[in-house]
């Protein structure tokens, strides 16, 4: 993953922070089991934004046309009972240095079941935005990739490399063999 990746990747959880302030907790980092759970709640969002987005790039013959669904399936079969830990998620980035307390203020006042499809509305633009059609092979590319990986340990890779990359307010808590 590049760091401009991990730059978006922050930019989105950042997004997506500002959907849950009300649900802050005062901790100093971010549970990786959070991670997961927002990386299995986001992926059909931005799967959906991603397909939308490279329609037109897309082979007869690729993966996306054939095995995608089968894919994004499994994440989308998950996408509620994940959604609280990737609202604690976005409550700790909304708590930390990087949450917008003035838009902050106007999420609050937003009632809990308004507030998902506003945040998931405000993924798939933010993501539409940032990709770039000459991308759309090499973003097909890593869902393929990626595909033989149970969304957990979609998941749990991506809470690592955040770890590994040091992302910092808030940084994600250090992985604990069990």
């Amino acid at each position: 993953m590049t760091y401009r990746k991990l730059k978006a990747s922050g930019a989105l959880c950042a997004v997506l922070c500002l959907a849950q302030p009300q649900i802050a907790m005062a901790q100093d980092c971010v549970e990786q089991a959070d991670v997961v759970d927002a990386t299995i709640y986001s992926m059909p969002i931005l799967y959906d934004a991603y397909t939308s987005k490279c329609a037109g790039e897309f082979a007869d013959t690729g993966f996306i046309a054939n095995r995608g669904q089968s894919f994004i399936a499994p994440y989308s079969a998950q996408q509620d009972e994940r959604w609280a830990g990737a609202a604690r998620l976005l409550g700790q980035f909304a708590s930390s240095g990087s949450g917008s307390s003035s838009n902050a203020d106007i999420f609050t006042a937003l009632p809990e079941e308004a507030m998902r499809p506003f945040v998931d509305g405000i993924i798939s633009l933010k993501i539409a935005e940032e990709i770039k059609l000459k991308d759309c092979g090499k973003i097909e590319r890593t869902v393929e990739l990626l595909s033989p990986l149970p969304p957990e340990n979609v998941g749990g890779f991506l809470a690592l490399l955040v770890d590994f990359a040091g992302v910092k307010d808030p940084e994600i808590c250090p992985y604990e063999a069990k």
